[in-house]
């Protein structure tokens, strides 16, 4: 589909997925300083359920990747708190949601595997690395690279596609049956299919990651 410009920058297009893109991201970056910029020994409140949070995505990452994992854990919360917010912000009307973009989801599959096999090459040398694509067998090389650029495309492809393909749902189901399924309870579905998708995004980027440390 062909972009929706919104405006320029001199000669430079901003679409609309772009645009909200840095809107999310303005909004991640200063919520972030907000909220742990007086940070307490005893955790109350809002820092008690964000400490809850990271210590929990910290102990899935650990669990898949062991204690070399944690360096991945800042990485794979962006990711995270990017996508969830990308997801869940278009079922406000007027707002669009970046993931359903395909520019937006192959970028973030390609972080990840960038980061994957950056610290393939980090933990085992650009030797071994590099032998990776030859195994197990020389003549096997085409079919390793395929595959290297089969994994980019359905890690993003799938994010697209569900996010795509639920967006237009919603919207028929707002005019087809507006009185049958109220607002409140379309918008909770889209809510929580974003949540989903973020969720198994967020799952393959350490599952790949992980495979590239083992």
């Amino acid at each position: 589909m062909e972009p929706n410009i919104v405006f320029y920058i001199y000669s430079f297009p901003v679409s609309d997925s772009l645009l909200f893109t840095w809107i999310i991201m303005a909004v991640l970056s200063i919520g972030s300083y907000l909220l742990t910029r007086n940070l307490e020994k005893v955790p109350r409140g809002v820092q008690h359920i964000l400490e809850v949070t990271v210590e929990g995505i910290e102990k899935i990452v650990v669990n898949d990747m062991g204690q070399g994992g944690k360096v991945f854990v800042p990485l794979i919360m962006a990711i995270f708190l990017f996508i969830l917010f990308s997801n869940v912000i278009g079922v406000v009307p007027g707002a669009v949601s970046p993931t359903a973009d395909l520019s937006t989801t192959l970028a973030l599959a390609l972080v990840v595997w960038v980061v994957g096999h950056g610290a393939e090459i980090y933990y085992k040398g650009v030797k071994s690395w590099a032998k990776g694509f030859f195994e197990p067998y020389w003549f096997l090389f085409p079919i390793n690279l395929v595959g290297e650029i089969s994994q980019v495309l359905s890690h993003s492809f799938r994010l697209y596609g569900n996010i795509f393909g639920g967006g237009i749902l919603l919207g028929v189901l707002y005019m087809v049956v507006p009185y049958v399924a109220p607002v409140p309870l379309l918008a909770w579905f889209g809510v929580l299919m974003g949540a989903i998708q973020a969720a198994v995004f967020t799952m393959l980027a350490i599952a790949y990651i992980q495979m590239h440390m083992d």
